[in-house]
């Protein structure tokens, strides 16, 4: 069974639109989280990034209460799949992924483990050590949404531009040229957000399903997901992202409430 390559256009509208939702220049809603990582400092920025906002409470020594509990509401229904259906910055790497070979360099998710790290390391650890948002000052997303365009329509700014600056243009130029030829790169392996939601995956609502009497294991789902997976391997992996491009094979399914997925092959992992 092959399944064609093309991504669907019903994703990338949603996507789209969520990400214009989450830029509306509604300064209103600020106050509340946005599910997806998108900068609370972008011009028109609708809503708070969770990752700031989950920074600020660390910086301040204080527990999360609010903001831990809009992250298990998430995760718990929808697994990881705010990552392949509503993040403006995964939008972003999907389209430069498809304007580079469509032959990617790195098919293995061997890596995904860094993302954890920055979680732990930077999120949580340097927040709370230092009193500072330290991922959101290296953030590449919000050098995209809110560093470039603030230092573009405010020119004042110019004068204050100093080493860190150029460090998160570097970083951005960086991740890019990446995600030319690696699928989702910062999404794989650097997001700490996805490493929020990745756990969930095994415990949400929302569940994949492989039927193996159907299952061929051509790999053509590995060859349209955006994070390189072979959902047949493992119909929880905490790395995907619950884009559904695979559902169109047969042999894959989504499912919705507190059933378990069905029929995975136990295959080398990849």
């Amino acid at each position: 069974m092959t399944i064609h390559g093309k991504r669907s256009r019903r994703r990338t509208a949603i996507q789209i639109i969520a990400a214009a939702a989450a830029n509306s220049g509604l300064p209103a809603l600020k106050f509340c989280p946005y599910p997806g990582l998108n900068c609370y400092a972008c011009p028109l920025a609708s809503f708070a990034c969770p990752m700031g906002s989950l920074q600020n409470f660390l910086s301040l020594r204080r527990f999360p209460f609010a903001i831990a509990g809009f992250f298990i509401t998430i995760g718990a229904t929808f697994g990881r799949a705010v990552c392949g259906w509503a993040c403006p910055f995964g939008l972003f790497q999907d389209l430069l992924a498809g304007l580079g070979p469509r032959h990617k360099l790195v098919r293995s998710n061997r890596w995904t483990w860094m993302r954890y790290a920055v979680l732990i390391g930077l999120v949580v650890i340097g927040a709370f050590a230092t009193g500072s948002p330290i991922f959101c000052k290296l953030c590449p997303a919000g050098t995209l949404g809110a560093g470039i365009p603030q230092v573009i329509l405010r020119p004042s700014l110019r004068q204050m531009i100093g080493p860190l600056y150029w460090i998160k243009i570097g970083l951005l130029a960086a991740l890019v040229l990446a995600a030319f030829f690696v699928k989702r790169p910062f999404c794989r392996f650097l997001c700490p957000l996805g490493a929020v939601y990745s756990p969930f995956n095994r415990v949400s609502l929302m569940r994949m399903r492989v039927d193996s009497s159907a299952c061929t294991r051509c790999n053509a789902c590995k060859g349209v997901c955006p994070v390189d997976i072979a959902i047949y391997e493992d119909p929880d992996s905490d790395a995907c992202i619950r884009c559904l491009e695979c559902t169109r094979c047969p042999a894959v399914s989504v499912s919705y409430g507190p059933t378990k997925s069905e029929y995975p092959l136990h295959t080398a992992g990849n």
